[in-house]
């Protein structure tokens, strides 16, 4: 598979460039407890300190026309029963979030998630990855602490993840990627993703654009 050019085309640019910090993503960034919010309004949110460093987001667009078929990341159920497969959406966007319940910035952004996933239900849907995770009980306790509906792939390994490779960046967690409904990869978010932004990407990606 051709790894998709990350750009920012030029009809979106007015909509998207004051949502756009665009940088390098620190190794290792969930051990830091500072985190750099962007919205899609452009709008920022600063939360928590630490003298480790800050976590900086990264909204990126692929226009229709650059957009590459994205892999399938299927996998155990993270309640133990059954398997959750991204290829069991046909029709929808599928946006998959990978996360880890010792992952502080992945805290942040949970609730936004959850809520954004019930409001977008008819036409998108959520998948979580769950990496690093070697107890899966804490993983669950981090489902039910923040009343997340939708399904999780249990991949301690990142036996998954790394189907994304050059697409998915092992140490950027959080991770949101957007699938379009012909699953192509469409967006991807690194770092703390806010049910704004969230919900702005799925309504562009559902359209079509």
């Amino acid at each position: 598979m051709r790894t998709p050019t990350w750009r920012t085309p030029a009809r979106h640019t007015a909509r998207l460039v004051a949502a756009l910090v665009v940088t390098m993503v620190l190794a290792g960034a969930c051990g830091r407890e500072e985190v750099d919010v962007v919205t899609r309004t452009g709008s920022r949110e600063l939360g928590g300190s630490s003298d480790t460093g800050q976590v900086n987001k990264a909204l990126t667009w692929i226009p229709v026309a650059d957009r590459q078929p994205a892999p399938v990341a299927a996998g155990p159920a993270l309640s133990g029963t059954g398997t959750v497969s991204t290829g069991d959406y046909p029709g929808k966007v599928v946006v998959i979030n990978v996360w880890g319940s010792w992952c502080g910035p992945c805290r942040l952004e949970a609730k936004d998630l959850a809520e954004a996933s019930e409001k977008t239900a008819k036409t998108a849907a959520f998948v979580g990855l769950n990496i690093r995770d070697t107890n899966p009980d804490a993983a669950r306790a981090f489902v039910r602490a923040f009343q997340i509906g939708y399904p999780h792939i249990y991949d301690p390994n990142g036996e998954q993840l790394v189907r994304f490779a050059g697409t998915l960046p092992p140490n950027g967690i959080p991770t949101t990627l957007l699938i379009d409904k012909q699953g192509r990869i469409a967006a991807r978010i690194v770092g703390v993703g806010d049910q704004t932004t969230l919900l702005g990407l799925i309504d562009d990606v559902a359209q079509g654009k």
